[in-house]
This record gives structure tokens, sequence and C-alpha cells, in this order.
């Protein structure tokens, strides 16, 4: 071993080696700093150092053995300063850290491709700490997102469990997430208006669902902004009425005749282009059967298919005002409520066709989280989740977490 090795293996600086062993598996190093580089806290270099202690900081492993380091480290007393104080060692993280920096990289780059706990085995480091080195180096990543240039974004909430909702806040133009806070109103989001005040953001499109909540906070935080309803939460919102519905005319229904809608569910709420031929004999039986089912089944074709075939503003707002007023004289309650909110929203539906500005990214992000929950079976270290987040889109999912 040399002083020289120091350097090129672990990136350790104005270090010396002394001499070296090997005990079970480990090379243990016994290094100290060079006696001309010893500098205060102040600058100066006229300092008288005393040896104390000797440290064990862990390296990065010498092919298939674990390095240790045996630091010997020293008091200094400055001669400008007057101040007495420890060495310290700038090849740690942090001055209590027990691993050296090149460690730290070394976990963070494995991080992309192996679990934490296969980090830790391969490191020789505990899976808290790996976990920690990871939370650290993500919090320096994304301590300072800039918003200046944000022009669109996409707001949505995302459901984890027992812990309640988060509310993501995505640019739509590079993927990138913006905030990710707690609960799902719109008091939520007042650390993210702080941000964009500071930053002097000029939004110019915000994507949200049909829930009034983030409407209302996009109209008092950017009231310039086009806001725009997504078809996604649209036909969401209605294949929910359409479920509300099957469930009521279940519930009618001796428990025999509840066998001709049991195990139907998907097949109501699938596109019609998307079952198979039996399929679409069942739905058209359900059809003809069930007046209200049957009249929202046709009816939430009739919405998906504005999408379709409508090309511009003027046709796309004709096509939803002849559906509302459909919707309304069918009479069924769940319709009527639909057509009222729809009406309602409609500037922001039409405003699809003018920016052609979608949130769809935004539930397939919400998957993503989904997914990224589940590989963690819950996260209890919601900072750390959050960061996770954060880092999601540049995450490959198919690695295992």
């Amino acid at each position: 071993m040399s002083t020289s090795q120091l350097y090129h293996t672990q990136g350790i600086e104005h270090f010396q080696h002394i001499n070296h062993s090997y005990a079970k598996g480990f090379l243990i190093w016994t290094i100290q700093r060079k006696e001309n580089s010893f500098k205060c806290y102040c600058g100066s270099s006229q300092v008288t150092a005393t040896p104390i202690r000797r440290r064990e900081i862990k390296g990065l492993s010498m092919g298939k053995l674990k390095t240790l380091f045996n630091v010997i480290t020293h008091r200094l007393r400055c001669h400008d300063c007057g101040a007495y104080r420890m060495e310290k060692l700038d090849f740690l993280p942090t001055q209590k850290s027990s691993f050296t920096r090149a460690v730290a990289r070394y976990a963070i780059e494995l991080r992309r491709e192996m679990t934490i706990i296969a980090v830790a085995k391969h490191t020789n480091l505990d899976w808290h700490t790996v976990k920690e080195i990871e939370k650290a180096h993500l919090q320096r990543k994304y301590k300072n997102i800039k918003l200046k240039e944000v022009k669109a974004i996409g707001i949505d909430e995302v459901h984890i469990g027992e812990k309640g909702f988060l509310v993501i806040v995505r640019d739509l133009t590079s993927g990138a997430v913006l905030f990710v806070g707690d609960g799902k109103s719109a008091e939520s989001l007042d650390p993210f208006t702080k941000r964009l005040r500071r930053a002097k953001c000029k939004l110019e499109t915000i994507a949200v669902d049909l829930a009034s909540s983030f409407t209302k906070w996009a109209k008092e935080t950017a009231p310039n902004a086009t806001i725009v309803y997504d078809k996604f939460h649209v036909i969401k919102l209605m294949n929910d009425k359409l479920n509300a519905v099957r469930r009521t005319t279940m519930n009618k229904l001796e428990d025999d005749e509840k066998k001709a809608l049991k195990g139907k569910r998907h097949t109501l709420l699938r596109n019609i282009e998307d079952i198979t031929e039996e399929a679409k004999k069942d739905l058209d039986k359900i059809r003809k059967t069930y007046h209200n089912l049957g009249e929202m089944s046709l009816m939430k074709e009739c919405l998906r298919n504005i999408y379709i075939i409508a090309e511009w503003e003027d046709e796309a707002r004709i096509a939803f005002m002849r559906w509302c007023t459909l919707a309304k004289e069918i009479g069924v309650t769940q319709l009527k409520t639909m057509a009222k909110t729809i009406a309602s929203k409609l500037d922001g539906i039409i405003a699809f066709w003018k920016d052609k500005i979608t949130s769809a990214s935004m539930e397939g992000f919400n998957n993503k989280i989904g997914w990224l929950n589940r590989q963690a079976y819950g996260y209890r270290d919601m900072e750390y989740f959050k960061l996770k987040i954060y880092d999601l889109p540049k995450l490959k999912i198919e690695n295992s977490l």
C-alpha cells in the first residue's frame, strides 16, 4: 500500500500511509494527515497538531476485501486565532460520518440498479445508512427547483393508503416534478404558491381535475392563465356516475336477478372498442334490460366520441352543449348532475382543443407513484418518499427498489 493509492483508489488527499494489515476479510489501513497540510478552521496554517485518538472509517472495498481506515486524528491549536479545534477530515460527507465521500458516491451510483439492502451488503453499510445517504443526495439535488421559466403545469392528487393524499405539481413541458405537498386541498399548495411568487413565474396553462379546490387556486394564483380540464378527468367522472347507477340498479334487484349484472362492471366502463364480442352481447342485453343503466352507457360513449370526432373549439362546444341538453331530457339523476358539471366547466373543457395541453401524463405518473409505494411496502419516512417522487421521472420502473 502507498500514499498515492489513497488518492487514486479512495479519493483521499493530504493524508499519508502509515501501515496496513488484514483481518477476517478486511483491509485495515492506518493513515494520518501530512505534517505540512494541517490548517485551522480560520484558514491559518500556523497550528500545532497533537494526536488525540483513532477513528474507524469505512472506505471503498479493494477487490473482495472490505476497507477500514484507522485514521489518526489530531487536536489543533491555532497560533493566529488562538482556538483549539479537532482536525477536520475533508474526505467525509459530514464530520460525524463513519464512511468516506467515495463510499457515499458509490452507494448513490449503485442505487440506480440495486435495492437498498443489496447496496448495504455490498458496501458494508447499514440499511438505514444507505437510505440516509440517498436521502441527503436527493435533498441537495432538489433543494432549489427553478420555476421562473415554467409555463404549463399539471396538478393532481394521489392516494397513498393510510397516510392519506399527496398533491403533485408537474411541469407539463419537461415532465419534472415541481412540488409535492400533503393533502388534497388548495391549502396544500401554499408553499408552492410562495415559491411561484418569489420566482415571478408567469404561468400560461394550468391543467387540473374537475374539483373546485384546484380551480379556485388557479384563478387566484394565476388569473391570466388558461385552466384546462383534461379528457381523462371528464371521462373518469362520467364512469364514476355510470358505476353509481350500476350499484343503485343492483341494490334494487332480487338476489337471483343480480346475476345478470354481477361481474359486468368492466364491461360497462371499458371503451366499446376494447371489449370482446361476447362482452358486447352482454352490454347490449344490459342496455335493453335496464333503462337507466343503458342510457348512462350510451351517453358515456357519446361523450367519448366528442373527443374523437371534434377537431375545433367551436365544434366541440356545440357538441358538449347538445350532449348536456340530451342528458337533461333523459331524466336520469346522475346524467343531470354530469350535465350540470360539464356546463359549469365548459370553458376549461373546451380549452383542451385550444392549447392541446393534456394532463393525461399526470395520471400515468400517479400510477408510477403507486408502484413506488408498493415496491417499498409503504414508506415510514415521508420526506424520503417525497424526494423519491421528485426523482421518479428519471427512474426506470422495471428496476426494483
